[in-house]
């Protein structure tokens, strides 16, 4: 197989709709970001208990165009999985958000590498520990999760 400076590999491609890569259906390649696209699309059935592709909706599109970052939740309460107990402080939700939205980016180039990816799902995992411990930290009491968060997830608008 020749280096051609891109990582992929072609064959048959067998998938549900709603999974794949939108630059697969160009391209007709697939590579390690696909996986990542995959996967975020995965991470919002998570947290919408919703299909992919649900009563001809895209989850990726309805989640897009629901959220505000301005706004608490992320303006994401009416799409969000009523069983994941929004009543209680969840602020690995956002952040948990924001890593699925960056996975599902259309361009490969903005998508995380998969090694990213499980860094932020631990820093998560972290947070929630604190969510549940009854020791405060002081970044926790004063809201910081900074410490928390890669910078190349800060950075993003």
């Amino acid at each position: 197989m020749a280096d051609s400076g891109t990582d992929h590999v072609t064959t048959q491609v067998k998938g549900t709709m709603g999974y794949l890569d939108p630059e697969y259906y160009m391209t007709q390649q697939l590579t390690e970001k696909s996986d990542v696209y995959s996967f975020g699309v995965v991470m919002l059935e998570l947290i919408t208990a919703r299909r992919p592709i649900e009563q001809g909706k895209y989850i990726v599109r309805v989640v897009q165009m629901a959220m505000d970052k301005t706004k608490e939740l992320y303006n994401l309460r009416e799409v969000l999985d009523p069983y994941i107990g929004l009543g209680t402080e969840l602020k690995g939700l956002e952040i948990f958000v924001d890593l699925a939205m960056s996975c599902v980016e259309e361009s490969q180039d903005k998508r995380p590498r998969m090694g990213e990816v499980v860094k932020v799902i631990e820093n998560i995992t972290q947070l929630a520990a604190l969510n549940n411990s009854t020791s405060n930290s002081a970044s926790y009491e004063d809201g910081s999760t900074d410490d928390l968060l890669p910078s190349v997830q800060r950075s993003r608008p």
